[in-house]
């Protein structure tokens, strides 16, 4: 069933997909006021994201699929989300080795921000390269 890299590279689609959506519960019970542990949702969050994302990336390969041709529009999304990845360093830090109370919602704006805006970035630069490609 999964020989067929389009179907390996949809399944790591959907595990990305439910790696972010494991954040929904997490976030619906902040709403509601209780203070549900990080640690509960980050390994699921994990698993699939990356999981999904290598799943991805070798079916990209067993397809033949061209690389994306690198230029600063993706060379900018992908520092984006470094950076929305990276703003977990100090709040892990601090959690961990300093027993200071973080809380997790003085961290998440930033780390959304990264990556969400490293998605668009490299989501136009997508589009600027199928409309570089038809133009020819």
């Amino acid at each position: 069933m999964f020989d067929n890299p389009l179907t390996r590279y949809r399944l790591g689609t959907v595990l990305i997909w439910l790696g972010v959506l494991t954040w929904a519960p997490f976030i619906l019970l902040r709403i509601a006021g209780e203070r549900p542990s990080l640690f509960l949702y980050l390994p699921f969050h994990l698993v699939g994201v990356m999981g999904g994302a290598r799943l991805r990336a070798s079916a990209r390969r067993e397809m033949d699929m061209p690389p994306p041709k690198r230029n600063r529009l993706r060379a900018a999304g992908h520092g984006l989300i470094y950076l929305g990845i990276l703003v977990w360093a100090p709040y892990f830090y601090l959690k961990m080795f300093t027993g200071m109370p973080t809380e997790v919602m003085d961290f998440l704006p930033y780390h959304l921000t990264g990556v969400l805006g490293g998605v668009a970035v490299l989501g136009i630069s997508h589009l600027a390269d199928r409309k570089n490609a038809a133009d020819k």
